[in-house]
């Protein structure tokens, strides 16, 4: 019993969600980003690093959420602050083609 509990405390430390103080601050972002208004100004896409999102958005609402949940998905360690600062987003864009 005691080998079980040591390696599932191993593999907790090694799991980049669960070390140190929680979840991942990526994943914070993400889980508060999910009450963007339903509307739609146009296509907006979100970059942080080298992973960006593009959404039909109001604002850059629903951009940014789809972008922060990307970054959660793919396990970014950067700090909220440092998401949050170094985030750009494009102004909305009409999607004509769709049309």
């Amino acid at each position: 019993m005691r080998r079980i509990v040591g390696l599932v405390g191993f593999l907790a430390a090694c799991d980049p969600g669960t070390g140190g103080g929680g979840e991942l601050e990526s994943c914070d972002l993400a889980a508060d980003s999910q009450t963007c208004p339903a509307c739609v100004d146009g296509l907006v896409t979100c970059t942080f690093g080298e992973v960006s999102a593009t959404e039909g958005s109001c604002g850059d609402c629903q951009a940014r959420a789809a972008l922060y949940q990307a970054l959660c998905d793919a396990g970014e360690t950067a700090s909220a602050d440092e998401i949050e600062a170094d985030t750009v987003c494009s102004d909305p864009v009409l999607d004509t083609e769709s049309n």
